[in-house]
């Protein structure tokens, strides 16, 4: 028996592994979406409640990752439609960001540009409406296929990708707008 299969029967130590095994993209997916930390640990607890509750409604394992994809994301989305959201805090999130950087870097130099590049986009992202950070957060940062991101947002494969497209273009114009008033890109 797998420890999916143990996890919906009610085995409280199987679940616990599957909670650990997913934290880090539900809270990554989280901060990503809102912006900040402290919603982000809000709603990554919201979201453990919740997979508790309703695994035994997820079909299979492998859709394990795009369910609890999904139901963080919703959680992320009521939060900001009941405006209970906390402003961006990107200062907080591009201090995590230097961390992680520093975490994979091979030397100083390669530790300062991955940093640097690391703070525009994340500065960038918060830009975006949460609508698009959820598009990006979830294609390109935590690797989900078009079908699974589709499947998360209950949204047509086109639309993904038409809107995913529009998010794209609007994060690389605040990137080259970011650049414009750096001399060092002059």
């Amino acid at each position: 028996m797998s420890l999916f299969e143990k996890a919906q029967k009610g085995d409280i130590s199987a679940f616990e592994q599957i909670l650990i095994q997913y934290e880090k993209l539900i809270y990554n997916l989280a901060r990503r979406v809102l912006g900040n930390n402290e919603d982000a640990e809000d709603v990554t607890q919201e979201v453990a409640l919740k997979i508790y509750r309703n695994l035994s409604s997820c079909r299979e394992e492998g859709l394990l990752k795009a369910w609890i994809a999904k139901i963080t994301h919703n959680a992320c989305m009521d939060l900001l439609r009941k405006g209970k959201g906390k402003q961006a805090d990107s200062l907080d999130v591009l201090g995590e960001i230097g961390t992680e950087v520093a975490e994979q870097s091979e030397g100083p130099e390669e530790l300062l540009v991955r940093k640097e590049l690391g703070e525009h986009l994340e500065g960038a992202l918060t830009q975006l409406p949460p609508n698009y950070r959820a598009l990006v957060a979830l294609r390109d940062i935590n690797g989900h296929s078009y079908e699974e991101v589709a499947e998360i947002l209950q949204l047509p494969v086109g639309t993904v990708k038409s809107r995913l497209h529009r998010a794209r273009s609007k994060l690389k114009a605040i990137l080259l707008e970011q650049n414009k008033g750096d001399p060092r890109h002059n």
